[in-house]
């Protein structure tokens, strides 16, 4: 197998894609993305010349090398071409849950590199540099895959940094492990081809056979994990009655619960267009949510006012939720300070504090410049604002399957 880890220190934007958040207090319009964030949900890809993979050095903090109790990898995906060949250092802390918090990139993110973005509102379109905002997809799960990771509770840490090294694969020269890890999440449909050679045969050589009976996992026998996906893949044979033969997991994220009701479902289904050799199914569960840390009251940022208390929005803030973090459904917050012009314009947006990682910040501040106050006689200077990044518990609970 050819690996190629290629480094240099060229550095690049990072733009957060993002889905809409339920909120109970908050006000909803357009979200205008920002030179930090771009509000767009994109579907992974499919297929590429490539697989990105992430290695990662060892974890020094303040105090020495600390080791991981639960380490989470990025995400691989596929890739078109060679778009990220340099390493990407990320500093952070620990806290007394043993999660990360204050992750921020030191080196090779986009907060030292340039992002080519502009936005005509007046024309409502927007233009940007289609090759960073390609690069900048590669590093949306690093941060967000080191707050999944868990170390030593009670054991608090402060200048902790990891870097990352991208490492590329030639598509077919991929494990089927490796394949069906990449498959395995929302929105990914394996090509015709990929079935195959997961299946070693010629399942969908005349299409996805149909279902007569489609059974689904038990998902309250399979609790979830917080911050990461279980996932399964099963492959069978289809007899000529439409019944599932050779029912085995061939890939999984080895959670013996998921395995187990994957191949119960698989086995009390049944297909149309039997007999055929080789069918997969992925199945996954998604994680359970991350609480976000402490949040900082607006209060305990001396010389700031609530706007709100003399101003109405004309165009009220709607709430996205950044993509990577709700793929991993990490919750977090941010702490805005900004200008109001008398004409109701927001300005000179600062992200004052932000958990658990400055992309929070910046998703914040996209949010915030989504929105309107109504015109009034005086400008305004030093406004604070807290956006509040949170899932609906309820509904993760319903568990996405293949």
């Amino acid at each position: 197998m050819v690996r190629n880890a290629i480094a240099s220190t060229v550095a690049i934007a990072l733009a957060l894609t993002s889905q809409t958040l339920r909120a109970d207090e908050q006000p909803k319009v357009a979200v205008v993305p920002s030179t930090n964030q771009l509000s767009m949900k994109l579907s992974p890809q499919v297929s590429g010349e490539f697989a990105l993979f992430w290695q990662n050095a060892a974890v020094t903090c303040a105090n020495g090398a600390v080791e991981a109790v639960e380490w989470v990898a990025p995400r691989p995906q596929f890739a078109a071409e060679i778009l990220q060949d340099f390493p990407v250092t990320i500093g952070f802390g620990i806290d007394e849950t043993g999660r990360a918090i204050d992750i921020r990139a030191l080196e090779g993110g986009y907060v030292e590199g340039k992002f080519e973005i502009s936005f005509e509102p007046e024309r409502g379109t927007l233009k940007l540099s289609a090759d960073n905002f390609l690069k900048s997809l590669t590093i949306r799960d690093l941060m967000p895959s080191l707050r999944a990771s868990r170390f030593a509770a009670q054991s608090p840490q402060t200048g902790c940094r990891i870097t990352y090294t991208p490492e590329y694969v030639e598509a077919d020269e991929l494990t089927l492990v490796e394949l069906a890890r990449i498959g395995a999440a929302p929105g990914f449909r394996f090509s015709p081809s990929q079935l195959d050679r997961l299946g070693g045969s010629n399942c969908n050589a005349v299409g996805w056979p149909a279902f007569l009976l489609r059974a689904y996992p038990d998902w309250r026998k399979i609790p979830g994990v917080r911050g990461a996906r279980k996932w399964s893949l099963t492959s069978f044979d289809i007899e000529a009655d439409g019944a599932p033969a050779n029912v085995a997991v061939i890939a999984s994220s080895g959670h013996d619960d998921l395995d187990e009701e994957a191949r119960r479902a698989v086995s009390r289904s049944r297909f149309a267009g039997g007999p055929r050799t080789g069918c997969v199914a992925p199945w996954w569960r998604n994680p359970d949510v991350i609480p976000a840390p402490p949040a900082r009251e607006t209060e305990s940022f001396p010389g700031y006012q609530d706007c709100r208390a003399q101003r109405r929005w004309a165009v009220a803030p709607k709430l996205t939720f950044p993509q990577p973090y709700n793929d991993r459904a990490i919750e977090g917050w941010a702490v805005l300070g900004f200008d109001v012009g008398s004409d109701g314009a927001i300005r000179n947006v600062a992200v004052l504090s932000a958990q658990p990682s400055e992309e929070f910040g910046a998703a914040g501040e996209a949010v915030l410049l989504s929105a309107r106050f109504e015109p009034a006689k005086e400008a305004q200077t030093r406004c604070i604002e807290r956006i509040t990044f949170s899932l609906d518990r309820n509904k993760r609970d319903m568990d996405t399957e293949s």
